[in-house]
């Protein structure tokens, strides 16, 4: 008689990825929204927190501009499954005011957060990886 393996319900746990890096290293881009819509295609509860130049992807349009990395789906399509897994992208306020990005320049569904709420929401995620 076969062994019955048990399937991991991972419904319940969050996950946060800090995404650092934009159009100067695409490949890291493409990482971390790869990482974000594995994460919450497994129904895991997955934020990707956008900070530096990272913050520019959420930008509309933005993403279409960027080049694909051999052997990974372009950021545009990644970012589109990430959020219609449920993901949420949230962008760090002090890095799009000092590169004086507008708040409504940014993609449907884009959360804007505060360090305070960054390290909240770090701080109640059951892991936290950056890329």
């Amino acid at each position: 008689m076969a062994k019955k393996t048990k399937k991991t319900d991972y419904t319940k746990k969050t996950f946060i990825v800090i995404g650092t890096h934009g159009e100067e290293d695409v490949e890291r881009a493409t990482m971390m929204f790869a990482c974000a819509s594995a994460s919450a295609s497994m129904g895991v509860k997955t934020k990707l927190f956008l900070t530096g130049s990272g913050v520019k992807l959420a930008q509309k349009g933005f993403a279409n501009k960027l080049p694909s990395v051999k052997g990974m789906a372009p950021i545009k399509d990644l970012m589109a499954g990430f959020q219609d897994c449920g993901g949420k992208l949230l962008v760090c306020i002090p890095c799009l005011e000092s590169r004086g990005i507008k708040k409504d320049s940014f993609v449907e569904g884009t959360q804007f957060i505060t360090l305070m709420d960054f390290t909240t929401e770090t701080l109640d995620a059951d892991r936290v990886f950056t890329c």
